[in-house]
C-alpha cells in the first residue's frame, strides 16, 4: 500500500482525528498518548453534520468545538459561519492518517466522507460497544470495509465482523478505548452533580432515541415514561438527585414528533429542577460520580458495567433475544429489568437504601469478561506504529 509505504521512518505522523458528536468522542486517551509521543502530531477536526439541516449542523459544531477545546486539545472547525467556508483537508492538514468516528454517510458531509481519501490511512473506531443484532449497521457498512484498520471491542466481536463484513483483514482486536478511563485509578472525575455534598444519591435517566423503530432496533421507552421520570425525582426529592441523559438524537427526533417549542420545554424542565438536570456531553465524569442508572440504550448496556454500580433497563415489550447479540445478552444478566412504573420505583427505592442484590454477579462477570488485557487506546497505538515500523499491511 502506497500510503503506508509514504510514513516509513516519518516523524511526526499528522493524524487527523474527525470529531462530531462530543458524547460519541472515543479517542480521548489515543490522543493523549500521540501528544506525549514525538512519533505523532495529533490535530482534532470538528466536521459538519448535515442530516438534520444548516442551523442543527452550526450548532453542534459550536458545542462540540467549546467542548474538545476546553480539554486542551488541538482542534479546529471545518465550517467557518463568517465565510460560509469549508475546510479542505488535503491542502490545509495534509494528513497522514485520519481517524473517524461514525461509519454513517449522509451524517457527516461528504466532503469529508471516506470515499474522499483513497490514498490516506484511515482508522474507525466504533463510537458505541456494539450489543445489538443489526450486524449490517455494525459492521458492514462501506466505511467498515473501506478502512485501513477498523480496531474492535473483543474476540465475539472479531467473529461477528468475520462473519457478516465483506472486507475481513482490516480487523484488528483492540478492546473498546471509551473504557479507558473507568479503568485508570488515578483518574480523579469531576463532580458534573448540582447537589456537591453527595447526600442525595445520583441516578442518571439515559433514554434512547428510537422512540420509531430503526430496522430491528427498538429500543425506546422515552414517550412511556416522560413524564413519571420527573415525578419521580420530584416524590424523591430529598433522596435523589436525577440527571436525564438522552442520546444525542433524542432531540431531533422529538422536534419532528413534537415540535421544538414542546421538546425545548420539556428538556428545560430537567434542567431547571432543584433536584435534576440535564447533560447532553461526555459522560464519563457523569458516570464515575454517579450511584445508579436506569436506561434503554445500546452502548450504555455495556459501558455502564464498567462503575459497578447498580443498573435498571426499562424494556418496552420487544424480543430481547432479536435485538441484541450474545455479547449484549450477557450483559443484561447483570441488569435488574422493568417492564412497568413500580418495578422503576422499586429500583429507585433500592438505591436510596442502598440495597443491591446484583453486585456480587455483576463484579465477576465485570472482572472474568469485561476487563480487557491491557489498555485498549495503548494497543491502538502500538499496532500502528508497528504496521508503519515494519510495513505490515
Amino acid at each position: 500500500m502506497v500510503a503506508l509505504s509514504r510514513l516509513k521512518g516519518k516523524s511526526p505522523i499528522k493524524c487527523v482525528f474527525f470529531a462530531l458528536f462530543e458524547s460519541v468522542w472515543k479517542y480521548d486517551r489515543v490522543y493523549r498518548l500521540m501528544e506525549r509521543s514525538d512519533r505523532f502530531d495529533p490535530i482534532v477536526l470538528v466536521c459538519p453534520i448535515v442530516n438534520y439541516g444548516k442551523e442543527n449542523m452550526i450548532d453542534n459544531m459550536r458545542r462540540c468545538f467549546a467542548s474538545l477545546q476546553k480539554k486542551g486539545y488541538n482542534v479546529i472547525c471545518s465550517y467557518d459561519e463568517k465565510t460560509d467556508r469549508y475546510l479542505d483537508v488535503r491542502q490545509e492538514l495534509n494528513p497522514d492518517i485520519i481517524f473517524y468516528t461514525s461509519p454513517y454517510k449522509g451524517l457527516i458531509d461528504d466532503r469529508y466522507y471516506i470515499d474522499q481519501f483513497e490514498d490516506v490511512l484511515t482508522v474507525y473506531v466504533p463510537y458505541f460497544f456494539s450489543s445489538n443484532r443489526d450486524y449490517q449497521l455494525s459492521f458492514n457498512k462501506p466505511l467498515h470495509n473501506l478502512v485501513w484498520r477498523r480496531y474492535l471491542e473483543s474476540d465475539v466481536h472479531r467473529k461477528i465482523a468475520r462473519k457478516c463484513s465483506y472486507n475481513k483483514k482490516n480487523i484488528v482486536v483492540s478492546g473498546f478505548p471509551g473504557i479507558d478511563t473507568f479503568l485508570d485509578p488515578n483518574y480523579r472525575p469531576n463532580d458534573v452533580w448540582k447537589d456537591k455534598s453527595a447526600r442525595k444519591k445520583r441516578i442518571i435517566w439515559a433514554p434512547h432515541h428510537t422512540i420509531e423503530p430503526v430496522g430491528i432496533i427498538y429500543y425506546s421507552c422515552f414517550l412511556k415514561y416522560q413524564d413519571f421520570m420527573l415525578s419521580m425525582a420530584q416524590k424523591y426529592s430529598g433522596s435523589i438527585e436525577m440527571i436525564f441523559k438522552p442520546h444525542p438524537l433524542l432531540r431531533n427526533k422529538l422536534n419532528a414528533l413534537w415540535g421544538e417549542d414542546k421538546t425545548n420545554e420539556y428538556y428545560a424542565r430537567w434542567r431547571q429542577g432543584e433536584n435534576t438536570d440535564y447533560n447532553d456531553g461526555e459522560y464519563v465524569d457523569l458516570f464515575l460520580t454517579s450511584d445508579a442508572m436506569i436506561h434503554d440504550s445500546a452502548s450504555f448496556t455495556v459501558e455502564y458495567l464498567y462503575v459497578n454500580k447498580p443498573v435498571l433497563r426499562t424494556l418496552n415489550g420487544e424480543d430481547l433475544t432479536e435485538q441484541f447479540n450474545q455479547f449484549g445478552l450477557a450483559c443484561l444478566k447483570n441488569h435488574y429489568l422493568a417492564y412497568d412504573e413500580t418495578e422503576i420505583e422499586a429500583f429507585i427505592q433500592n438505591v436510596i437504601s442502598g440495597q443491591d442484590p446484583m453486585k456480587e454477579s455483576r463484579t465477576s462477570f465485570l472482572k472474568g469478561t469485561l476487563i480487557p488485557h491491557g489498555s485498549p487506546s495503548e494497543f491502538i497505538i502500538d499496532d500502528i506504529l508497528d504496521s508503519i515500523d515494519s510495513q505490515r499491511n
